[in-house]
């Protein structure tokens, strides 16, 4: 799977994440949060971060994917 998809991919499930959060926001909220939003939030949104600005190999092969 090329870094694209899978940073889409990571993307999607980070807003799935942040609406259940905004969702639940009104209600006592359990377990660990920063700024409101939830630590599986942060997660998926870190990993498509990752994904997208940090290359694992800088050779030409690597670069053209």
């Amino acid at each position: 799977m090329r870094h694209k998809s899978a940073a889409i991919i990571f993307f999607v499930l980070g807003s799935i994440f942040l609406y259940k959060d905004m969702i639940h926001m009104h209600h006592e909220m359990h377990g660990t949060s920063l700024l409101g939003i939830g630590e599986m939030t942060w997660m998926w949104f870190t990993m498509a971060f990752v994904h997208l600005f940090i290359r694992d190999c800088n050779c030409k092969t690597c670069k053209d994917n």
